[in-house]
Formats: C-alpha cells, sequence, structure tokens
C-alpha cells in the first residue's frame, strides 16, 4: 500500500490530493476509507477512482481523496489504510505516513495589537454557492402529504364524492329549471311548432342526463310504455297535437312535465343521499 500527498505544503481550508494506491493478488477483495472514515486532522471533501488494472494475477487500484484541514499545525500528517476483506472479518493495511506543512499566511502576529492594524486580506466579491435540494427531507414530506391524502380518501373518499354528486344534481336540476321556463315562455309568446318542440326537447333532455335513460330517442308512445304513468302520457301527448297540429294548447301540460321532472329529481336526489 502506497500513500502520499500531492504536493508539500497546505493552507487553511484549501483543498489537497492524497493519492493511495495498492497492489494485491487477484483474488483479494479490497476495500477503501470511505467518507464515514477519521480523516483527523483533515476533513473528506470527496473522492475519485480509477479504474482497476490487473496483470499476471496482481491488480493495481488506485483513489484519489480531496481533504482540507482547519488545523494550523506547523506539520500535519496523515497515514491511511485500504481493509482485505474476509469471510469473517478485515485486516487493514497502512501506507507509510506522509506529511504537509502548514502554510501560514500571516507569518507573524505580536501579542498586542490594534486590530485597525491587523494584516488582513479582504474579498467583497460575490461566491456562488451551489443550492442543495435536501431530497430526503422533500421525499419524507412528500411521502407524508400521500398517506394523509390516501387515508382521508378511503376514510372520508364516499362522503366526499357523495357530496360532489349531490352538489352536481342540485345545480344541473336549477340549470333545467331556469332554461326550461324560458324555452316554455318563448312557445307560449311565440307560438310556433319549433318552439313548442324546443320546450319538450329540454325537458327530455334534462330526464334522459337524469335517468340515464333515452328520451330524447323516445316517442311519447314508447315514454309511456317506459314510465307507466297515464298523467304524464295524455301531457305528452297533448303537446304532441301542439307541434303537429301547429295549434297552440292548454300549457299547464308543460307544468305537468315539470313536476314530473321535480319527482324525478327528489327521488334520485334522496337515492344518491341514502346510498
Amino acid at each position: 500500500v502506497t500513500g502520499h500527498f500531492t504536493v508539500d505544503s497546505i493552507q487553511l481550508g484549501k483543498p489537497i490530493s492524497y493519492y493511495l494506491a495498492v497492489r494485491y493478488p487477484q483474488h483479494s477483495t479490497i476495500v477503501f476509507p470511505d467518507s464515514s472514515f477519521s480523516f483527523a486532522p483533515f476533513e473528506f471533501q470527496k473522492k475519485k477512482f480509477f479504474a482497476t488494472e490487473t496483470k499476471n494475477g496482481i491488480s493495481y487500484d488506485t483513489v484519489v481523496f480531496t481533504l482540507a484541514s482547519f488545523e494550523i499545525d506547523s506539520v500535519q500528517t496523515l497515514r491511511l489504510p485500504v481493509f482485505e476483506v474476509h469471510e469473517k472479518d478485515c485486516t487493514a493495511v497502512f501506507a507509510l505516513t506522509d506529511t504537509v506543512f502548514f502554510d501560514k499566511l500571516v507569518k507573524s502576529l505580536p501579542d498586542t495589537v490594534q486590530l485597525s492594524k491587523v494584516p488582513l486580506k479582504s474579498n467583497t466579491n460575490y461566491f456562488k454557492v451551489s443550492w442543495i435540494l435536501n431530497y430526503p427531507l422533500v421525499s419524507l414530506i412528500v411521502g407524508i402529504i400521500i398517506f394523509l391524502l390516501l387515508m382521508s380518501w378511503i376514510i372520508f373518499g364516499k362522503r366526499i364524492r357523495k357530496y360532489f354528486k349531490i352538489k352536481k344534481l342540485i345545480k344541473t336540476y336549477q340549470a333545467f329549471v331556469d332554461h326550461y321556463k324560458i324555452a316554455v315562455e318563448n312557445a307560449q309568446t311565440n307560438f310556433s311548432s319549433p318552439s313548442t318542440e324546443a320546450a319538450l326537447l329540454v325537458w327530455k333532455k334534462y330526464l334522459e342526463s337524469l335517468l340515464d335513460k333515452p328520451y330524447t330517442k323516445y316517442t311519447t308512445k314508447e315514454i309511456r310504455k317506459s314510465e307507466l304513468n297515464e298523467r304524464l302520457g295524455d301531457s305528452l301527448s297533448a303537446i304532441d297535437r301542439m307541434i303537429y297540429a301547429n295549434s297552440p294548447g292548454d300549457y299547464i301540460h308543460f307544468d305537468r312535465l315539470k313536476d314530473y321532472s321535480n319527482d324525478q329529481f327528489h327521488k334520485k336526489l334522496e337515492e344518491v343521499k341514502n346510498g
């Protein structure tokens, strides 16, 4: 095992490279120190691996560590090992100790000196530091949020769906009432077969969406057969005569259609509330 610094002097906090290499039998397993290893008096910053080279059964591995020191000792030493892995343990094999000398920027300083006279080096230039996202923390927060949303949906999902379905039913019914009122008033004020048929179509479209039946494709005869409601059937037949005979009739029949749609709306509403 061989290890040495690439330079012979170091400055406070400045990166320095340490070269660690090992030759070993090809069948052996060798592990280098990682960031959890104590590099005292130096602090680990990063490391760079080089591809293993093997020749005649002998392998050769190299790692360059980037370190920094915040100690001010004049002489600083480092001795790093590699670890040979065995079945139950591992053996540390150390390189020889290497030395670097601390390069002082302030060569000498009196015991007492005014702060204003201290030969300081100043630099007010902006130094851009890369922003590091705390991925583990973000992942934890996102996971907690997803878990809470999932649990809320499991516990309250049915209630939430029911709330929005009821809200949609009421909103759709109110829109139908307003639209139907305008269509019927238009048919009364400006009677014609198309205006009367348009009012009837508004009613059919609403019932179709509410009950999921093809009312817009049904004839009056088919609606009578489907609903088995004599009062409703009579009103539809009366409106048909107004359309095909192009003759005004009693508009109370439109009120009966509205009453029927109102009954169906409240039945559907109770069905959803109790579902």
